[in-house]
């Protein structure tokens, strides 16, 4: 049977926290049969060296978006910005944007700020025709809600999802896959672990976000793109299937929603 092969659908591995472990974590990764990962853009400091960052190695690839954690830092103009640096050929994906009550809740950003950055996005989404990649934390109903009102013909991913079996259907007939990653292996992520196995998986990607959710096992050590394929057999366990099918459908997902994967060495 041919070995599995496997994409980190959201890693942030050009935080600096990397640097000094990136190469190795990148070797060890490439070792186990990962052959490429997508860095979300979250500010437009960083998203302005994304391409050159990603230059380095061209399974690296990027999106661009403004996320909800710095929504107090981003500009009126930070969105001309992004509108004009999402022609670049080598741009994924609009994101890492969306919405987080949590933020509410400690008052670092407030919800309708936060929408506005999130709707601003999916306009550019709609205009660009490149697909969204979401953060949402508290908030799936009201954005699922609001992108079935504007009929949003897009699709996207929904990174790091831990939302009911009825959410996961309301993203899943949006045309969105879900995110999969270390939530998965905590013992109290029980609840997870039951809609997991209820999701069809045609809409399901494996994500680490590296450096943070590390799996359960690693404690506070950050995480790292090596750990998908032990992510991809702790799936495949869960849904009862061969981890060699789960990967091989895995990677029709990541072309499906990340059309651009297409045209590049990330198709096979």
């Amino acid at each position: 049977m041919t070995p599995a092969v496997w994409f980190d659908s959201h890693c942030h591995f050009d935080f600096s926290v990397l640097d000094a472990s990136r190469e190795g974590d990148w070797q060890l990764a490439s070792s186990l049969g990962v052959e490429g990962l997508l860095i979300p853009g979250v500010t437009r400091t960083q998203g302005e060296s994304l391409s050159a960052f990603c230059a380095q190695n061209r399974r690296w690839r990027y999106a661009l978006g403004l996320h909800p954690y710095w929504c107090q830092d981003h500009r009126e103009d930070d969105l001309l910005w992004l509108a004009t640096a999402l022609q670049q050929p080598g741009v994924v994906a609009v994101g890492e944007c969306g919405m987080d009550r949590v933020l509410v809740k400690e008052g670092s950003a407030t919800w309708d700020a936060q929408w506005q950055w999130l709707m601003k996005q999916v306009e550019l989404a709609e205009s660009t025709g490149l697909p969204l990649v979401l953060h949402i934390r508290g908030a799936h109903d009201e954005v699922a809600a609001e992108l079935r009102r504007r009929r949003f013909s897009g699709q996207g991913l929904v990174h790091a999802f831990s939302g009911s079996v009825q959410q996961a259907a309301n993203w899943c007939d949006l045309g969105f896959c879900l995110g999969v990653g270390g939530a998965m292996t905590h013992p109290r992520a029980q609840r997870l672990r039951r809609t997991l196995q209820q999701i069809p998986p045609e809409n399901l990607l494996l994500e680490t976000d590296a450096p943070d959710m590390p799996p359960a096992f690693l404690g506070r050590h950050h995480n790292s793109p090596a750990m998908i394929p032990l992510y991809g057999h702790i799936l495949s366990c869960l849904l009862g299937i061969e981890t060699e099918d789960l990967a091989e459908q895995l990677q029709k997902n990541l072309l499906r929603v990340f059309p651009v994967l297409a045209g590049s060495e990330m198709a096979g």
